[in-house]
């Protein structure tokens, strides 16, 4: 039984770890690339099973796949001790997908409050939400906006403390998809992107599939020259799909990889389990909510509660 259990461990790690690698477009296997994380842990309890119940040998498998795990993870984390100070102009970034329009307005208010981002962008706007964030006291924190509410989840919107220019819906998503240059006083003007590919899953993959692979090519076009390039938004990927990964090339990086924050789960974030006497909430398992930025330094990456949201949001700052 000991062998058994262990083997089980083991392989659903080894399986993660493959899901990890390839480049899928089977919707099986990008469901297990978003838990991937969760069977590699199983990893250290399958290889000490293993150990038990066929010594050397076991030890020998289950490290193996120890070793192939924390291979995949290992960037998540290892940018931490490669940081290096940066001086410019401070600018911040917090990012919200807001459920179809249903998360707190007072609680993103607050949030502006406490953290005072330079730019919002907002996902799963909603013309309602719009308005009630406006009735809120919105512009007030942040007066300038480029926005294109929609019913459902396919409404997007930016919002900055500082003026905008060359605004752009791009064409072809099934979600609204903009960006905006965000001239900040004394600073280089970043051009900052809203972003909401669809999910893999429960609808087809094929449309995920396409919309990541035209961010990937809009992203390539932009000249070296043209300043600092931030792109927030909830992907509906992880670090753990080839995918994503395909995205932090030509000089972009993930924002959490850069400063070694590791996995910041940002989704399911309102998972309860009831029981007759308690409800227990259950932290979010997968990272797809993600800043993605290119000429400028990451300071901080963090996640923000979002109340009446299914999704945590994040918090980026950076250095111009």
């Amino acid at each position: 039984m000991i062998i058994v259990l262990g083997a089980a461990f083991v392989t659903a790690a080894l399986l993660a770890v493959v899901a990890h690698l390839v480049d899928s477009k089977r919707q099986v296997v990008l469901v297990a690339g978003a838990l991937a994380r969760v069977p590699m842990l199983g990893s250290i309890p399958g290889a000490i099973l293993l150990t038990f119940g066929l010594g050397w040998t076991g030890a020998v498998i289950g490290g193996g796949v120890i070793l192939a795990a924390a291979w995949t993870q290992a960037p998540l984390r290892i940018r931490r001790f490669r940081r290096r100070p940066a001086s410019g102009t401070p600018f911040t970034v917090l990012h919200a997908n807001i459920l179809l329009g249903q998360a707190d307005t007072e609680a993103i208010i607050a949030l502006l409050d406490k953290h005072e981002p330079d730019v919002l962008t907002v996902v799963e706007l909603t013309p309602q939400a719009h308005q009630r964030l406006l009735a809120a006291g919105l512009l007030d924190r942040l007066p300038e906006s480029f926005v294109s509410p929609a019913a459902g989840g396919n409404g997007t919107g930016i919002y900055s403390r500082h003026p905008l220019s060359d605004l752009e819906r791009h064409d072809g998503y099934v979600t609204e998809l903009l960006s905006a240059r965000v001239h900040v006083p004394g600073g280089a003007s970043p051009l900052v992107f809203a972003a909401h590919p669809v999910p893999p899953w429960p609808r087809r993959p094929e449309a995920w599939v396409r919309e990541l692979a035209a961010i990937g090519q809009m992203l390539s076009k932009i000249p070296d020259d043209d300043g600092p390039v931030v792109v927030a938004g909830d992907f509906n990927a992880t670090y753990d799909h080839k995918r994503y990964r395909d995205l932090c090339t030509d000089g972009f990086r993930d924002a959490a990889m850069e400063v070694g924050a590791g996995h910041l789960a940002t989704y399911h974030a309102d998972w309860k389990l009831a029981f007759p006497l308690a409800t227990l909430r259950l932290p979010p398992l997968i990272a797809i909510d993600h800043v993605l930025v290119r000429g400028a330094s990451v300071t901080e990456v963090g996640v923000v509660d979002l109340p009446g949201s299914d999704h945590r949001g994040i918090r980026c700052s950076l250095v111009l």
